[in-house]
């Protein structure tokens, strides 16, 4: 996800470097060129750029802007491409930005959970921003669009980029995102948590405000997870949301935060710009790793998982 702000802001990049040195609460952490490995390239359609990504067992869903699925079978060596797609919510104003599989299946004989999408854009879907579309997708048959949830932000609560992402254990759909823009003064990282909607509450789902079970930005609680720089995709395991930042450029690094959402704490703020000089895009933990979606380097395996 990028900004479309156009000034230097070279020292966003000091200041995400400083706050990882600052964070002298968080566990201490140490990656080299042995903790990192490029596991496969990417095979998706050329000039659209990579997005969302989500695994399901040994299975790895590649979204790209306009909502491009490519389905991958991982190996500890590597990727095998199986199929590529258009989502049924393809449109040009869907960046797919961000990919979660859910709980529920459409059928209980699917071969996949349903896939939840942000479409973060500044433009509208049908007339609705900030959608997370709900997918059936299969190895064999057509995806299809089987639910569409919308936040009804009348406040102005989001900004550039409303975000969706699972937390399956306590079965919440959280938004995250800007409160103005990436990279604008005063910008703020917002959290709302809802119940997870179900299926059977029809083919579109309204959220408002006063519906969140909490609601907080995080820079209000801890400074150091710096608020103007460029987000990313992002991921729950076991009460931590994992939040990749950055483009892979020195004025903006590639960075991971780990914030421990039960005790609203950042744990560990980790500067991987010299290990994936590339841009971070969405990632998913997989047999005690973190594997990572990038725009330079295909996907990246990150050995521990932080």
């Amino acid at each position: 996800m990028k900004s479309f702000l156009g000034r230097n802001w070279t020292a966003l990049a000091v200041v995400a470097v400083a706050a990882g040195a600052l964070c002298t609460s968080c566990k201490s952490v140490e990656y080299n060129v042995e903790n990192v490995k490029q596991l496969a390239e990417l095979q998706g359609v050329p000039k659209q750029g990579y997005q969302g990504m989500s695994i399901y067992k040994d299975y790895l869903v590649s979204l790209q802007n306009t909502g491009v699925a490519t389905i991958y079978r991982l190996r500890n060596d590597g990727m095998d491409c199986l199929r590529q797609f258009k989502l049924a919510s393809n449109d040009k104003v869907n960046h797919a930005n961000v990919a979660s599989f859910g709980l529920e299946r459409y059928k209980p004989s699917d071969e996949f959970p349903l896939l939840y999408v942000s479409q973060c854009s500044r433009q509208r879907y049908k007339g609705l921003k900030d959608v997370c579309f709900v997918e059936r997708i299969s190895l064999t048959e057509d995806p299809r669009l089987v639910q569409t949830i919308v936040l009804d932000d009348s406040d102005g609560l989001f900004g550039y980029a409303l975000q969706w992402v699972i937390d399956h254990r306590r079965r919440l759909l959280i938004g995250y995102g800007n409160t103005l823009e990436n990279l604008a003064e005063g910008n703020r990282w917002r959290m709302m948590f809802f119940r997870l909607p179900a299926l059977s509450e029809g083919p579109e789902v309204h959220l408002r405000p006063e519906d969140a079970l909490d609601n907080y930005c995080i820079q209000d609680i801890d400074a150091r997870f710096v608020s103007q720089q460029i987000g990313q995709g992002a991921c729950v395991h076991k009460g931590r949301m994992y939040i990749p930042v950055g483009v892979g450029t020195e004025k903006h690094p590639s960075i991971l935060y780990v914030w421990n959402l039960r005790r609203k704490r950042l744990e560990q703020v980790l500067n991987l710009q010299k290990l994936v000089p590339a841009e971070f895009e969405d990632c998913e933990p997989y047999h005690g790793n973190l594997i990572m979606q990038t725009n330079g380097m295909g996907v990246v395996r990150i050995h521990p998982l932080p």
